[in-house]
């Protein structure tokens, strides 16, 4: 017979079981794409360790149209993340619309191949390999499967530290929509000849190849355009669709032709030229004004005289610019740009009509900064809204210099934000700046 004792934890523990098999019940008879939903935002790992949950669940993660394998299996040996790999494929029951191996431990080129070879079976549409192992720049980045090259079914194709070749038999990825290759190491006329071959193409992103710095792109559909390296020219044909596109530049030697190429596009809407660009173009812009640039990002260093004066010939002739955000390199003689000044200075009749929003990040505080901030506000009728992004380090900035720029015409500004200064003086003095222009903000 049973104690009282006993009787109420014989209850409460039966209560306990059955509460637990209600909650396991509901897991099981989750419909099945509320359950591939939940699987989604698991590591592909755990995602197949749900398969003791119920028997239902036993196959719901071998129907996942996505794996990804990534720098959560870091610590696990090659030989183990292969082996990971080889199983999850095998197993796997569903389409694999994506697949994504990004791993620092070196993965054998047999292994890779293998996992093509069964992706290019399976059609799938989005294929990201990354490869952190090795240095495309001196020869040691492993070599892609020509197998790559059969899977015709691609939308979506990102490459990171290999070596591309594509074989003679190569008839192009008929629905590729995307491509990004980054550290890649290939020849001038592959590239040019995988992007022909890519009819569809509309996003593209080319960074750090090196030894290639002339390209002919020939994309009907690309809207949109990333290129970082020694690029000094490109030739566009039939690009007529781009309206989007970011270009950087490591380094200030030699010269460049590329701004020219962009602005002179017929619909291009939003340019971003980071690192030394405007070091490198300079003289070489189009007289002709751009009409539909509406978004100019731009990396400039003020020491630098003849940045400014490209960057301003480029704030020039887009006439339809709305939005302005600059980006201040910090560069030694930055602090000493009196040749900045006096041109900012002598050339306060240019006008930018339709300039609404201008940011400025980098912000350290010297002179030409002040006065460059000056120049825009002053030659800006229609601005709504400054930012201002100070740099840690930042010099000291005089009461002085703010009130200079808050005597500028804020006759529409609506948003003033400044961020990031230290000390009490620059807090002091952004106030009294803000203060100034109270009258006309607006929330």
């Amino acid at each position: 017979m049973l104690s009282p004792l006993n009787s109420s934890s014989s209850r409460v523990n039966k209560k306990r079981r059955v509460g637990w098999e209600s909650v396991l019940d509901r897991i099981s008879n989750l419909p099945n794409d509320v359950a591939q939903h939940i699987l989604s935002y698991l590591p592909i790992h755990e995602a197949v360790r749900t398969s003791v949950l119920s028997s239902n669940w036993r196959f719901k993660w071998a129907m996942l149209p996505s794996l990804v394998f990534d720098n959560q299996l870091d610590d696990r040996s090659r030989r183990h993340i292969e082996s990971v790999v080889d199983q999850v494929l095998f197993l796997h029951l569903g389409p694999v619309d994506t697949f994504k191996l990004s791993m620092r431990e070196h993965i054998s080129n047999s292994a890779i191949s293998q996992w093509i070879l069964h992706l290019s079976r399976n059609s799938i549409k989005q294929l990201i390999l990354k490869s952190w192992n090795g240095n495309h720049a001196s020869g040691r980045a492993s070599p892609i499967s020509s197998l790559l090259f059969s899977c015709r079914d691609l939308t979506h194709l990102e490459l990171y530290n290999f070596m591309l070749k594509p074989p003679s038999t190569f008839k192009g990825f008929g629905m590729l929509k995307s491509l990004a290759i980054k550290k890649v190491t290939l020849v001038q006329h592959d590239l040019e000849k995988i992007i022909v071959l890519c009819p569809l193409l509309e996003r593209m992103t080319l960074l750090d190849l090196e030894g290639i710095t002339h390209l002919r792109i020939e994309a009907p559909n690309l809207q949109f355009l990333k290129l970082r390296g020694d690029l000094k020219d490109v030739q566009l044909t039939n690009t007529l669709n781009l309206v989007h596109v970011s270009i950087d530049r490591n380094r200030a030697q030699g010269s460049s032709k590329l701004l020219k190429c962009f602005v002179k596009l017929p619909r291009i809407e939003r340019l971003e030229i980071e690192g030394y660009f405007l070091a490198c173009d300079v003289g070489s812009l189009p007289e002709e004004p751009c009409l539909s640039l509406n978004f100019l990002s731009l990396s400039i260093g003020l020491g630098n005289v003849d940045e400014i004066l490209t960057a301003m010939s480029l704030l020039r002739s887009s006439l339809a610019l709305r939005e302005l955000e600059i980006s201040i390199r910090q560069e030694n003689e930055a602090a000493n740009a009196g040749e900045t000044t006096y041109w900012l200075n002598d050339n306060q009749n240019w006008e930018f009509t339709q300039l609404r929003r201008v940011k400025i990040t980098g912000f350290s505080g010297v002179k030409a900064e002040v006065d460059l901030i000056k120049f825009l506000s002053k030659n800006s009728p229609a601005l709504r809204e400054l930012e201002i992004l100070f740099r840690e380090n930042t010099n000291k900035i005089t009461r002085s210099d703010y009130a200079a720029m808050g005597n500028c015409p804020f006759t529409q500004l609506r948003v003033m934000k400044v961020t990031g200064f230290y000390g009490v003086e620059d807090e002091v003095g952004s106030s009294d700046f803000c203060f100034q222009v109270h009258l006309c903000l607006r929330g």
